[in-house]
């Protein structure tokens, strides 16, 4: 009888906690990828963890020798190990701390269907304000919104003005009046916002990319679970340009200059938030 309570007991414990597994996986398989001087040494005296060897050598006059380094194996075996001992809250601070970044994905946030509630308590999903606070020469230009609805099963604004123009988007969840940063990204002048917004409509058909496809079910899970979402974006005003064509004529076009500064928008958000990019951009580290 108590076996087969443990066991129910156990089990609850895996139901109730879907994001725990997901968590120490996903800082397990950051801390492998770290370099060691840079990133595991750090980590690890944060961690009161020796880097050195424990086994002192002597020299020939029975002095002891340089001490030497633990392998990368080895290191990360032990900081592994005592993450292990602490709280899942408590290795967030630690993984904050030390800067190193954690890439937590959107696909598998909806594979382990997590309670967004839990995702925001996690403290990885940075305040809109407090990333404008910390980079004021955006503050200026990110001054366009618009809101995100769930119209028959499909995720679009019903206030966003068509304008063609590229830009910049910061997309967003809010709950209690913060509004949380889950994704970032560019437009094309041929897009403009209102026509990205519905590109990602692309994500409803069989055919749509995996990232509309995880942007409709992600937003429509936030919207089902009491949050609103929006996209605060900044409209890029750019001059055409005169090249030269392979005939030797003049001719007018329209550069396309976001991905330098879409890049900048990714630097800012990961010094912002301890290296931790938007759960839609883990690769953006």
């Amino acid at each position: 009888m108590t076996e087969v309570t443990i066991q129910q007991t156990e089990l609850e414990v895996n139901i109730i906690n879907p994001f725990d597994d997901l968590i120490k996986s996903s800082i397990s398989s950051r801390i492998e990828k770290l370099n060691v001087k840079e990133e595991l040494q750090p980590l690890a005296g944060i961690l009161e963890i020796s880097i050195y060897k424990e086994d002192i050598k002597l020299d020939k006059s029975g002095k002891p020798c340089k001490q030497t380094n633990k392998n990368k194996k080895d290191l990360v075996s032990e900081i592994k190990m005592k993450l292990d001992t602490l709280t899942i809250d408590q290795q967030i601070h630690i993984i904050k701390d030390a800067n190193i970044g954690l890439e937590l994905e959107v696909k598998n946030i909806l594979e382990k269907n997590v309670n967004i509630d839990e995702l925001i308590a996690l403290g990885i999903c940075l305040p809109l304000n407090i990333f404008l606070e910390d980079n004021p020469c955006l503050q200026e230009l990110f001054v366009n919104t618009c809101d995100l609805e769930n119209i028959n099963n499909c995720v679009k604004s019903t206030n966003c003005v068509p304008f063609e123009v590229q830009g910049l988007y910061a997309l967003t969840i809010c709950k209690n009046e913060i509004n949380y940063i889950v994704k970032l990204g560019s437009f094309a002048e041929s897009q403009g916002m209102f026509k990205r917004i519905c590109s990602f409509g692309g994500g409803n058909h069989e055919t749509g990319s995996l990232t509309n496809k995880w942007f409709q079910r992600f937003i429509k899970k936030a919207l089902a679970e009491g949050y609103t979402s929006k996209f605060t974006y900044y409209n890029k005003i750019q001059e055409k340009i005169s090249i030269t064509d392979l005939s030797g004529n003049q001719i007018e076009m329209m550069p396309y200059v976001m991905r330098p500064l879409e890049t900048q928008l990714f630097q800012k958000y990961s010094k912002s938030n301890h290296n931790i990019p938007p759960i839609f951009g883990s690769n953006c580290l």
